[in-house]
């Protein structure tokens, strides 16, 4: 799981009598409580959220919060639909568990006895993976595997290691073995009888009526992509009230015996501090059976998250307690905003935020961010400098905004950004080549050229920079058989391409300006290739041809086929 607005005061309220709920009222009065509530939520740049509270077994609280999109006056409601993101996985190990449990499938027999895997027959370890490592997240497997093959990165069963791959394997043995596409199989099993209404793993036409659009760090609304096939990894779009129902059915053993549900959150591997980065265990987080697990001195808890970039949500639950917290969030900023709220709603502190790894939004980074495009680089950058004037922002956040802000197309606040960033951190290889980068998307080639090689000199062993500058001086004198004219184009500066055949490196093959298209040489080896335009910093398919084909994500790409 690749780890990026605001509530209104009416809305505060109600978060904060979910809060309340969970406090003694001799902690602080309303009105304060009230307050602090309000300048968070305005401070996370959060457009919309649903929250669904489960208190002694009941769902005592379920509310919508602030608006559908930005811009629009659509409120969230508690039939508003969003996406589910990696909430999707406990839903579909929910459903392997009553096979497990009517004996129709074993959570330890290796999956390729049920359905071989021409995506990974290459290594013979795969032969080893079984449902319990798919579900327990230790199959060996990359989170995703991009543009390249499917791999194994260490033995199967030996250690956590976050896997969508495993997923999609194991989606198509269920799908095998029950004769049914995944959706129908879940309808059947979960949405049916626990009365989730407003649940699906594709889109569903009821919808339509009803649903939050996704936005960004600086609370941009973009498109919302309504999913035409099933991902058991991600795809499940839902509402805080169904999937409350969903909890309800796993903390009081519907549809699972308590045996089974016993099973499904029980350790099987344990977790390391940190979800990237960090190797060493923490001695009171595991994995179960679709739910990450947490024991703390408050009691035990069972819980996920889930992060579709611009959809974040989490849900946490203490089965002894028989309580739950349900949190949607169409934005980006989403779990910086359930690392405060959580603890509140759910009591206890809660260590899977360190593992986790996202920032709370009161970090200087996050501050900035959010203050940015309101008040403008100088002075939302004034309370972040230092006597000498220099940012004393951490160099990863400040990088991170200026590439955000190249990502909306904001290229004169990105370059002013990366130029302060360049400031205090003039060392940094990285810092060197996102400005490059920025002067590229503002046409300045000479210049971005003249930082690549700084960002170079100071890494020298990063091919990725090497291939960019080779590319860009060589653009012009690549020759091949293949040649890509894009037209309609003409006041683009910077417009490249990357595909299967340049590991979908956007920044490796640079067309050039012929009068008012852009062209392309490529020399390729006979084989089928995809690939998509990159036009200031947009993903293109190919205008010039209709050959399409969409992949394991459900991303469109362009069909380049070479004989």
């Amino acid at each position: 799981m690749t780890i990026s607005s605001i509530l209104r005061p009416s809305v505060l309220a109600l978060i904060f009598v979910c809060w309340v709920a969970s406090v003694p009222a001799s902690a602080q009065t309303t009105m304060s409580l009230s307050r602090r509530i309000q300048q968070a939520m305005d401070s996370a740049n959060v457009p919309g959220a649903s929250v669904a509270i489960i208190q002694k077994g009941r769902l005592t609280h379920c509310e919508g919060y602030g608006l559908t999109k930005n811009d629009s006056s659509q409120r969230v409601t508690a039939a508003t639909v969003f996406d589910a993101a990696s909430l999707s996985k406990p839903v579909f190990a929910y459903a392997v568990l009553q096979l497990v449990q009517e004996n129709k499938f074993d959570l330890d027999k290796p999956l390729y006895q049920y359905l071989p895997y021409p995506d990974i027959e290459s290594d013979e370890r795969y032969k080893q993976i079984t449902a319990r490592m798919v579900l327990s997240h230790t199959t060996g497997f990359p989170n995703w595997r991009g543009s390249r093959p499917l791999s194994i990165r260490w033995e199967p069963g030996k250690r956590f290691g976050y896997s969508g791959e495993g997923f999609v394997y194991l989606q198509k043995v269920i799908e095998t073995i029950s004769g049914q596409q995944i959706n129908e199989f879940i309808s059947q099993r979960v949405f049916r009888p626990l009365q989730m209404t407003r649940s699906g793993y594709v889109w569903q036409p009821q919808m339509d009526t009803d649903f939050a659009y996704p936005h960004d760090n600086f609370g941009i609304a973009d498109t919302k992509r309504k999913p035409t096939q099933a991902n058991t990894a991600y795809s499940l779009q839902t509402t805080a009230e169904d999937y409350a129902r969903f909890m309800l059915a796993i903390m009081q053993s519907k549809g699972l015996s308590p045996t089974t549900v016993g099973r499904m959150l029980s350790p099987q591997s344990q977790l390391p501090k940190r979800f990237s980065g960090d190797t060493t265990l923490a001695p009171d987080l595991f994995w179960g059976l679709g739910f990450g697990l947490e024991k703390t001195p408050s009691g035990d808890y069972f819980w996920h998250w889930g992060d579709n970039g611009t959809f974040r949500c989490f849900v946490g639950a203490n089965q002894a307690q028989q309580k739950a917290v349900i949190l949607f969030t169409n934005s980006f900023n989403g779990l910086s905003l359930a690392r405060e709220l959580i603890p509140g709603l759910l009591g206890g502190q809660h260590p899977l935020f360190s593992f986790l790894g996202y920032d709370s939004y009161k970090t200087p980074g996050n501050l900035f961010a959010n203050a940015v495009l309101k008040k403008g680089v100088p002075t939302a950058l004034e309370p972040f400098r230092n006597d000498a004037g220099v940012t004393t922002i951490p160099e990863d956040n400040m990088n991170w905004v200026g590439n955000q802000l190249l990502r909306i197309g904001r290229v004169p606040e990105a370059l002013a950004v990366l130029e302060h960033t360049l400031k205090a951190y003039p060392r940094s290889a990285t810092v060197n080549a996102s400005y490059a980068y920025a002067l590229l998307r503002s046409g300045d080639q000479p210049r971005a050229v003249e930082y690549l090689k700084k960002a170079l000199d100071l890494k020298p062993d990063n091919e990725r920079l090497r291939q960019t500058l080779s590319g860009l001086t060589n653009a012009r004198s690549q020759q091949g058989p293949i040649r890509l004219v894009l037209k309609d184009y003409p006041n683009a500066r910077l417009v490249t391409l990357a595909g299967s055949f340049n590991d979908w490196n956007n920044l490796h093959t640079f067309f050039t300006r012929k009068n008012t298209a852009w062209e392309c040489s490529l020399d390729l080896k006979p084989g089928t290739y995809t690939y998509k335009i990159f036009v200031d910093g947009k993903w293109i398919n190919d205008p010039a041809n209709p050959n399409r084909q969409r992949d394991e994500q459900g991303n469109e790409n362009s069909v380049l086929v070479v004989q």
